[in-house]
């Protein structure tokens, strides 16, 4: 069997560069610039974040039924990665540049209409980009590996969504200007890397055959075959997990840990410093015992990881924080790999039954990806409110406090164990 050609392989995972930093940066600091920049309450805050990602469930899958029927001298997908990395570079470097506006409401307005306009862009992107690996290879084997190496580049652009952006931030004087200046210098970055992956995918091996799946049937075809609700379900919760845990980092590192916004990027680079060692010893691990058991082995570690920051309770606790924070990040990289190679392995099966729908099937897939790391800001933000935590406040209550440390430990390991039942029964089918 042909193998896709490893220079293919890379140009493609570069894209994942700007897809990590633009599903990772708001999901880490858009909840705290609404509450400590721009001043709206936690719970207004949380719907912000979370409305646009309701439209996602409508564009997603559009957007992947477009892109399978979709005819041209570029192919099928490779015209929406060129329009959708300089869309969404543009609307990323605009969300966080909110101008004076007077009252939480305007601001409010301000940043969901933005966001809305940014997530659309995304999505005629990040749909198409997210269906090629099922198509560059026959190989279950091969496709775990370019889900692989898509995920270490990935991890690249979290890293740089979740440790680079809060100290560009602080580079760049905090407030207003800081987040500003943060946001274009990120956006050129998700430009550069984007458009990396339309120049180097012009040659990618597309295995699919000539006969498509048509209309109403291309965009129903993931709800035909077994197990993908349930695996998609399993991809919610556990995304919405780490959107809660990266959601409530900044609150836990200045009101717990009474440390600067600067600190932020130590706890992100713990995360994602586990997550990015594991993830080649997850797919290595996957070969040998499977890809379920792999999976709730990741599960486990990340359980345990996110348990053990209850116990943290002040600045004396920041070492204690790292370690419990690498070990969530060890166990989320095996989360975060293994569903997505799990969903090649349906979208190949799919193909063999008549259901050429690739793009139906990452359409919704990513809907589900984007409604979960906003879920997870959204309970933060309730659970903040709830806890009488104050927009803006230099200094909070005790019960604010103790609402951070619950957002930070407690959501993410529901989230995560409500997964568990969901992939059981998956792997039963």
């Amino acid at each position: 069997m042909k193998r896709t050609p490893r220079a293919i392989v890379l140009a493609y995972s570069i894209g994942s560069i700007g897809t990590g930093i633009y599903l990772t940066a708001p999901s880490v600091l858009l909840l705290y610039y609404l509450t400590q920049v721009l001043g709206v309450s936690p719970a207004l805050a949380g719907l912000a974040v979370f409305i646009p990602r309701l439209w996602d469930l409508a564009t997603d899958p559009y957007m992947g039924a477009v892109s399978d029927r979709t005819r041209s001298r570029f192919g099928r997908r490779r015209p929406y990665l060129l329009a959708g990395a300089v869309l969404t570079a543009l609307s990323f470097g605009f969300l966080f540049s909110a101008p004076q506006l007077e009252g939480e409401l305007a601001n409010f307005v301000y940043v969901l209409i933005i966001y809305i306009l940014s997530a659309t862009a995304y999505t005629i992107f990040a749909v198409p980009y997210l269906s090629m690996p099922a198509e560059m290879s026959e190989d279950a084997d091969e496709r775990a590996s370019i889900m692989a190496y898509r995920m270490s580049f990935a991890m690249t652009g979290v890293l740089a969504g979740a440790a680079l952006a809060p100290a560009l931030v602080a580079y760049f004087g905090g407030g207003r200007a800081g987040f500003s200046a943060m946001s274009w210098v990120l956006a050129a970055v998700c430009a550069v890397t984007m458009l990396a992956a339309f120049s180097g995918t012009a040659r990618a091996p597309d295995i699919t055959s000539g006969k498509r799946t048509n209309g109403e049937r291309r965009l129903l075809a993931p709800f035909r075959h077994p197990g993908f609700s349930l695996l998609a379900a399993a991809y919610f919760l556990q995304l919405a997990g780490l959107g809660a845990f990266t959601g409530a980092v900044p609150y836990m590192v200045t009101q717990v840990m009474a440390r600067g916004e600067s600190d932020i990027s130590t706890v992100f680079l713990a995360l994602l410093g586990g997550t990015l060692v594991s993830l080649f010893l997850w797919e290595r691990l996957a070969r040998r015992f499977g890809k379920m058991r792999a999976y709730f082995a990741a599960a486990f570690v990340t359980l345990v990881g996110a348990v053990a920051i209850l116990p943290v309770v002040g600045p004396q606790s920041w070492r204690a924080l790292i370690v419990c924070t690498s070990a969530v990040g060890f166990g989320f990289g095996g989360l975060q790999l293994l569903p997505f190679a799990m969903l090649t392995d349906l979208i190949q099966e799919a193909r063999r039954k008549g259901d050429d729908a690739a793009g139906a099937f990452t359409g919704v897939w990513t809907a589900m990806e984007k409604g979960g790391l906003a879920v997870g800001p959204l309970a933060v933000g309730l659970i903040l409110s709830i806890g009488g935590f104050a927009a803006g406040a230099a200094e909070q209550t005790t019960g604010a406090v103790r609402a951070v440390r619950l957002a930070l430990a407690f959501a993410p390991s529901l989230f995560i164990a409500l997964s568990l039942p969901a992939i059981l029964k998956f792997n039963r089918i």
